[in-house]
This record gives C-alpha cells, sequence and structure tokens, in this order.
C-alpha cells in the first residue's frame, strides 16, 4: 500500500476532470450568457488554468513516487496538495448546483413534453432559467466559502495548536495519584512539516510549562519513513516530565505506505523508527506494561502495538500488555486506534482509561461546544474527545501534525492535558 495509491489517485483525477466539466459549464451560463467575447476570453483562461493544474498533478505524483523517501519531494506533493484541494472545492460546490438545476429542467422538459396542450407551461419554463441563473450565481459566491477555509486551513489553522483540558474520575484511582496529570500528544507525522522545528519547540515550551506528571505520545510519530525524524531528536528530548515519557506505535510507524526492496530494508525502517523515538526519551511500550509509583502506590501504564480493524495493521496484543497487572488495579492504556477500544477493550478487559489518536479528526469539520461534525465520524463513532461508558474512559486526541491535506479547518492541533481524580466522578 502507498501514501498516494494509483486506484486513489486516478479516482481523484477522473473526478477532477467531472466536477471541472460542469463547474465550466456553471460559470458560463450563470455570467456569461450575452456576451460572446467575454464567454470566449473566459473560457481559454478557465481551460488553460485547468490543463495546467492536471499536468502539474501528473508531474508532483510521478515524481514523489520515483522518491517516496525525499522529504523535499514528499513536502512538494503536499503543498501542491493543498492548492489543488483549494480550487477543488468550489468547483465541486458550483459544478453540484449546475448538476441540481440540469436535472431539474430535464424533469420539468419531460413533465412539458408530456402535456403539450399546456402551452403555459412553456412560458413558465422560459422564467426558470432566470431562477437558475440566479442559484448558479448563487452558488458561485457559496463557493468562496470552502476555497477562503482551506486557504486558511493552510496559512493558519495547521499551527493552531490548542490545549484541552480533561479532568477523569477513575473509580479506584489510589490517593496519592489524586490530581496526577497527563499531557497526550499524538500524530506528529513528522515528515509532513521538517521546517517548522522552532514553531514546535515553542509548543513543546508550553508543554512544559505546563508541568505535567506524565507525558505520553500515541502513535504515527512519522508517514512512512524513519528519515523524517532526522534533525526532530533534539526538540522533542526537551519534553520533560517527573514519571517519564512513554510512547506506543501507529499504523504510519510500520512503513506500510511504500513498496519496500525486502520485507528485511522495512523492518529495519521500524527498528530504527523507534531506535530515534527511544533518543527521544521515550519509553516505547510494544504490547507491555509499566509500573508508575508514587507514596508507594501504584497505577499502571500499558501500551500496545497498533490494533486497528482491516486494511490497519493487528499487532496489538492486550493479553501481553496486561500480563500481570491486577484486575483491580488502575490501568492506562495507549493505544493509537480508538477502534481498538470499541472492538477489544470496552467491557472485555479491566482498562480504566484508554489514549488514542489516529483520527485526526479528518483535518476538516466544527466544533461549537456540544454540536460538532467531521467525515471521519461516518466511520469512527469516536474520533476525537472524551467518551465514556460505565466505568471505562477513552480520549482521542486530535493530533498534533497532518497528513495529506497540509491544513486544518476547524480541528485544530491538540495537546490534552488530562488530570486524574478519584473523589468526584466528572459528568
Amino acid at each position: 500500500m502507498r501514501t498516494f495509491s494509483t486506484g486513489v489517485f486516478l479516482a481523484a483525477f477522473l473526478l477532477f476532470i467531472l466536477f471541472d466539466l460542469f463547474a465550466f459549464k456553471g460559470c458560463m451560463r450563470a455570467c456569461f450568457r450575452k456576451s460572446q467575447k467575454r464567454r470566449n476570453v473566459f473560457s481559454i483562461i478557465y481551460r488553460a488554468f485547468s490543463i495546467i493544474v492536471l499536468v502539474l498533478l501528473l508531474l508532483f505524483y510521478f515524481d514523489y513516487h520515483r522518491h517516496p523517501a525525499d522529504p523535499v519531494k514528499f513536502k512538494r506533493m503536499m503543498d501542491f496538495n493543498g492548492l489543488f484541494i483549494a480550487q477543488l472545492l468550489p468547483k465541486i460546490v458550483i459544478a453540484v448546483v449546475r448538476i441540481m438545476l440540469d436535472l431539474y429542467s430535464g424533469v420539468t422538459l419531460l413533465f412539458i413534453k408530456k402535456s403539450p396542450k399546456r402551452k403555459t407551461k412553456l412560458q413558465g419554463a422560459s422564467r426558470k432559467i432566470s431562477r437558475g441563473d440566479f442559484i448558479q450565481r448563487a452558488g458561485i459566491i457559496i463557493a468562496a466559502i470552502p476555497f477562503i477555509g482551506v486557504i486558511h486551513g493552510i496559512g493558519w489553522g495547521r499551527f493552531n495548536f490548542t490545549l484541552h483540558r480533561k479532568k477523569v474520575f477513575l473509580k479506584h484511582l489510589p490517593d496519592s495519584f489524586e490530581g496526577f496529570t497527563i499531557v497526550q500528544l499524538s500524530d506528529a507525522h513528522l515528515g509532513s512539516f521538517p521546517n517548522q522545528k522552532e514553531r514546535i519547540a515553542h509548543v513543546f515550551k508550553q508543554v512544559n510549562d505546563l508541568k505535567p506528571d506524565l507525558i505520553v505520545f500515541t502513535g504515527d510519530m512519522v508517514n512512512n519513513f524513519s528519515n523524517e525524524i532526522s534533525g526532530w531528536v533534539p526538540v522533542w528530548q526537551k519534553l520533560h516530565a517527573p514519571y517519564g515519557k512513554f510512547s506506543v506505535l501507529g499504523n504510519h510507524d510500520y512503513g506500510g505506505y511504500s513498496d519496500w526492496p525486502s520485507p528485511q530494508a522495512k523492518q529495519r525502517n521500524l527498528q530504527e523508527t523507534i531506535r530515534q523515538e527511544k533518543e527521544m526519551g521515550f519509553q516505547v511500550l510494544m504490547n507491555q506494561s509499566v509500573r508508575i509509583e508514587k507514596n508507594k502506590q501504584t497505577l499502571y501504564l500499558a501500551g500496545v502495538e497498533n490494533w486497528g480493524r482491516k486494511p490497519f495493521p493487528q499487532r496489538g496484543r492486550l493479553d501481553l500488555a496486561l500480563k500481570g497487572i491486577p484486575d483491580d488495579a488502575t490501568t492506562i492504556l495507549l493505544s493509537h486506534d480508538p477502534n481498538h477500544w470499541n472492538d477489544k477493550v470496552l467491557r472485555k478487559v479491566p482498562v480504566d482509561l484508554t489514549l488514542s489518536g489516529h483520527t485526526h479528526g479528518f483535518q476538516f469539520g466544527f466544533e461549537w461546544g456540544p454540536v460538532r461534525f467531521s467525515p471521519v465520524q461516518l466511520r469512527y463513532k469516536r474520533w476525537a474527545g472524551l467518551y465514556h461508558e460505565q466505568e471505562q474512559y477513552l480520549y482521542v486526541n486530535r493530533g498534533l501534525g497532518y497528513l495529506a491535506f497540509p491544513g486544518r479547518v476547524g480541528i485544530w492541533p491538540e495537546i490534552t492535558l488530562i488530570e486524574l481524580t478519584g473523589k468526584t466522578e466528572i459528568s
């Protein structure tokens, strides 16, 4: 499997052509009905722009796939993806309006054809043209909204690092861990922003200012290749917590999104990713657990390798990670994919709190208090924030980085600060 698979690329290519044709038709019908000269000028400019976009899409795609491990070429591909999406979304809006108007016109003409004696229908149909133009022009104005949103998400949204504070009630939390704080980071995808070390260093300073007791990272340090970490180790070494730094692997850390010359080369890439995470100061939990002791009382932190629904890797072994942990102990689990909680943890094993990431909140959506939406919820029932069933909690971090689309619209990059309490249940 590749980051940009050929099948996905071809589908996107064909959809672009389809939407481009209908958007062109919509613009011509709405704005240039009377002036043939303006129609000709617009036609030349529009088609030239579309051809340039398609040529660049092909060039960037094939250039990236010749050198998939080159971070510079990956960044170029990502940057172009952002511009491509920015110009595509308005076309989709205009095209959808045009398609709906064409369908309406077709149904109207069919109805009139079946009622030839009702001449007034023809007169009504002629009046529909101006109404259709009005709707199409309104569609063109509305199409500016996603364009502005995408540009905003690329230029500002992807760097709008947001702190989310949550207090989590754990029924059997030892008294010594009352108020114990955990900072969760997730989904860094370091290859996506190779030139942002100073910006991330500033974010990590904010993390240290929170003075967390524990720092955890819940997977996807890289997009695919261990060399994406080059130069980042000193930045991550600056994160400090008195009870340590722990991490688990995500689906991207295994290097499964590229072709490898041999299984051994792929395994070496994984081992190098793990080695560098350890150099950052993380203890990488590979289906294992650790005891965290405070005033002779114990909290258990377990971590599993990635487990997700197919086609994602299913290497997580809860039986190994929870081995030796008493059933009545307070246990926190690090597991990259939130579906693992749904399918393997909830009501099945004695884990009090699971920390996950993976979804990115699709990097697109809105959150207005209790009202929120993201397309990712069509696939993930639990996709961002805190979830609670009976005495088990799941927190899904929205991610620190980004992938495929170099921006975030409405779903901002996240730093999570979790405070544990055993005294008052949080509603």
